[in-house]
């Protein structure tokens, strides 16, 4: 059996796109050092990270190195890894479909929450809760509410897999900002619940960088 590497995750010192990463890591407990990049230092290291781009995972082990770049390929790596991709190919579809869906969703957020001025638009913000998210809330509500018609508790299947993470993270993002946004909308809110009670994850959500949306 070959042992597991040592990991190290590159991204910027706030949850972002590395926090359903950093979820994954935690429910299955596997150390890592969570390297937060300040913005000072960015510049310089842009000119060293694949693609110009964080987050990034590093695996080193006796073989070698692995530097692996964009946050869904190191999502499905680690699902593949610790496996968290689906227990058959019908939950492999599953679970793409779900995380495809919330990375459309997270962009149109990015360009709000992140891009330019961390919600300074207030009109921008607005018309994000209004037009946007009620549309992908929909969807993924249904998606959700078809998978509770088979007797499953996530996205997925009766386990957890990295697209739930992704949504988990997306969707709590949202409701700091707007903790309405999922009122009335039962299953999403009962899945989030059961995914703050899942022990590993209640452990690391206790010791977890502040909201992004705290620091103004």
């Amino acid at each position: 059996m070959s042992q597991e590497p040592e990991r190290e995750l590159v991204y910027f010192d706030i949850r972002g796109r590395a926090e359903a990463i950093r979820l994954l890591l935690a429910y299955v407990r596997a150390p890592y050092v969570d390297r937060g990049v300040p913005r000072a230092d960015w510049p310089t290291l842009k000119q060293t990270v694949p693609l110009g781009q964080v987050p990034v995972l590093i695996e080193r082990s006796a073989e070698g190195e692995r530097v692996i770049p964009q946050s869904a390929a190191i999502l499905r790596h680690l699902a593949r890894v610790f496996g968290l991709d689906g227990a058959n190919e019908d939950e492999r579809v599953r679970a793409d479909v779900v995380a495809e869906t919330t990375h459309d969703l997270r962009a149109a957020w990015a360009r709000v929450a992140y891009n330019p001025g961390w919600l300074k638009d207030q009109a921008a913000t607005d018309a994000h809760f209004r037009d946007v998210f009620p549309r992908f809330r929909a969807i993924l509500e249904g998606l959700l509410e078809s998978s509770e018609e088979k007797g499953a508790l996530y996205f997925a299947g009766p386990s957890p897999t990295y697209a739930d993470f992704l949504v988990f993270a997306v969707l709590e993002s949202h409701c700091e900002v707007v903790p309405s946004c999922l009122d009335g909308h039962g299953s999403l809110q009962r899945f989030l619940d059961d995914v703050r009670a899942l022990p590993a994850i209640a452990d690391y959500l206790a010791r977890r960088r502040p909201s992004d949306f705290e620091r103004g």
